[in-house]
């Protein structure tokens, strides 16, 4: 390592770029310990009541004269820190900053009539709010029935719900005082014909209550995700002309209609345009969430003590100590430490026009990362006993944003059918190739034979899924029958290529560390990548790409990484860069019982 760089620091790096460390003071500031403590016993409404309270507070110290969607540098850092302090305010804070700025900024852009809506979200006068998905058409952004009917007599839309299956659901604006303003995306007719699906800014409430013809009914809140969660439907709202965020769409003087878009299926996939900003936020969330709770349960592991039947009742030892506590929690540092590696490659400056395979790339590590999530922070818990189960310790929260945003921004499911889709029509992707060196040539802990395995894979399920999917065209089938029979192939090709990605990530990021670093970085990264490796050993086995020896060599090299791990662990688990202040788990310090008791005791002395 170079003079200077800590072992700590050469692996934060994977983490986070430089830049995160100028940031740091500015988060401390905002970020009070007391100010963000996890909120305990508080009643739903005083507890949605809080989120806001939060949100002002952050908004009172951003610079408001840049929407913080164009500040990345500074936007990334406060996703992490809010997801650590509050996941429901993470949930509002994302929906404000990101989604509602967002659409005014794509879809209003080169104008400056929507310059006083920027200014009220900016202040935090007002909060935002998407209005998408409906009761009755699931997370089905296509099958919108809100209805925004263009009035040519006072050149304004009229806003209406036509029937319960058109109710928007579930948008966060149940809590009354706050005032909220909305993106909703409804289908614009025009002298009564349907010109696709627009995205329209809507005040929803005030102060006082909802604004005149929005119906806003409070539903339950999630135990998981504590927000105010309601039902919003719309009954002859006015909307103004400039209020229509129409892209490159406009209405002229004497009604007719003009769009760059030439049918209203091409505008209406537009609107999807915003669901980018749920897959970067959710990447960046996500992946601070599971660094958390691998860090703070692998600390914990160190100052947890047992003595029971296998150790034989000698003296305590920490749990740390059992090989079986360190194939979960050190199987977590990896993981925690791959879903970080991606969240930093999502984080730098937003390529101008993705191509195809950029968006697919991001909404396929966001179904990977929320995956990692899921399972990390359940782990987690399960690992530290009954404290994991403790609310304060924060693993159940941090369980509960994973769940949630498994559906958000699309499900989890359905973003790897839509990248088998894409990959099957060969759009910007060209399979990797199928070249395993010979057994006697290769070592498992090699990356480069991670990225052979992984990357041979994909190529053979995608080169089965097309020939499926062409016999079965050849056949005569339709479309939907075409696909129907092949859903857990398609599924199958997108996990491999998910994996592929995530190979190349940690091969590349890791490449630039010294030599300790790299090699200890790689150690605990082999431990999340070779396991999903090993979930597939019967399929590598048929196909030839592993032998007997290699699979049955595979627990133990399992057991021997952990073992080289082992040393390291807290640095480790420190150098994921957790503010172990904000997230205020007990567990994470040496002396965590006094945390739950204000009882006195004899001195020990």
């Amino acid at each position: 390592m170079e003079p200077g760089t800590s072992l700590r620091d050469a692996l934060s790096s994977l983490v986070h770029e430089d830049s995160y460390r100028q940031t740091l003071p500015r988060l401390t500031e905002i970020f009070s310990p007391d100010l963000f403590a996890r909120p305990s016993g508080l009643a739903d409404q005083d507890r949605h009541a809080l989120t806001y309270q939060r949100l002002r507070h952050i908004n009172d110290r951003l610079e408001t004269g840049t929407p913080l969607l164009q500040q990345r540098e500074l936007l990334f850092p406060l996703l992490e820190w809010v997801a650590l302090a509050d996941p429901s305010l993470f949930y509002a804070f994302f929906l404000h900053h990101c989604t509602t700025v967002g659409a005014i900024l794509e879809f209003g852009a080169g104008r400056d009539d929507l310059d006083d809506v920027l200014g009220q979200l900016a202040a935090g006068d007002v909060v935002g709010a998407l209005l998408m998905t409906e009761l009755g058409h699931g997370n089905s952004n296509a099958a919108v029935r809100t209805e925004a009917v263009f009035d040519p007599d006072t050149r304004e839309f009229v806003l209406t719900t036509p029937g319960p299956a058109a109710v928007k659901y579930p948008p966060s604006v149940g809590c009354p005082g706050v005032p909220r303003i909305g993106i909703v995306t409804a289908k614009l007719v025009v002298a009564g014909q349907d010109r696709g699906l627009f995205c329209f800014v809507v005040p929803l409430r005030d102060a006082a209550g909802p604004c005149p013809g929005v119906v806003i009914e409070p539903q339950d809140s999630a135990a998981v995700l504590p927000l105010d969660w309601a039902t919003v439907s719309f009954q002859g709202v006015r909307v103004p002309y400039r209020h229509w965020l129409r892209d490159s769409a406009s209405i002229a003087s004497d009604g007719g209609f003009t769009d760059t878009l030439s049918t209203p299926a091409m505008r209406s996939r537009q609107a999807s345009r915003l669901i980018r900003y749920v897959w970067e936020v959710a990447t960046v969330g996500l992946a601070a969430v599971t660094r958390a709770s691998a860090a703070v349960a692998v600390r914990h592991a160190h100052e947890r003590y047992t003595n029971g039947t296998f150790a034989g009742f000698a003296d305590p030892m920490p749990v740390i100590r059992y090989r079986n506590q360190q194939r979960t929690l050190f199987g977590a540092l990896s993981a925690a430490y791959v879903a970080a590696m991606a969240a930093k490659s999502v984080s730098g400056p937003e390529p101008v026009g993705r191509s195809a395979g950029e968006i697919r790339t991001l909404f396929t590590l966001k179904a990977v990362i929320d995956q990692l999530a899921e399972r990390v922070t359940a782990a987690s818990r399960a690992a530290s006993g009954v404290l994991g189960f403790s609310p304060q310790n924060r693993f159940l929260d941090y369980q509960g944003l994973a769940h949630a945003f498994n559906a958000a921004g699309l499900s989890t499911q359905v973003l790897h059918l839509n990248a088998a889709w894409t990959m099957a029509l060969g759009l910007d992707y060209q399979p990797p190739a199928d070249e395993v060196p010979a057994p006697q040539e290769r070592d498992l802990r090699d990356p480069a034979l991670w990225r052979a395995l992984t990357g041979t894979r994909e190529r053979r399920l995608h080169a089965r899924l097309v020939a499926g999917l062409g016999a079965a065209r050849a056949a005569g089938l339709g479309e939907f029958e075409v696909w129907n029979d092949r859903f857990e192939l398609a599924e199958q090709t997108a996990e491999a290529h998910a994996l592929r990605l995530l190979v190349d990530l940690v091969r590349e990021q890791t490449d630039a560390l010294p030599d300790d670093a790299r090699r200890l970085a790689r150690d605990v990264c082999a431990l999340h990548l070779l396991g999903e490796i090993s979930a597939h050993t019967g399929w590598y086995l048929a196909e030839g790409l592993l032998t007997a020896d290699e699979v049955n060599a595979l627990p133990e090299l399992l057991n021997q990484l952990c073992q080289d791990i082992a040393p390291h662990a807290v640095d480790l688990a420190d150098a994921l860069d957790v503010p172990y202040d904000l997230v205020g788990a007990p567990i994470v310090r040496a002396d965590y019982a006094t945390a739950f008791t204000k009882a006195t005791f004899p001195d020990p002395a």
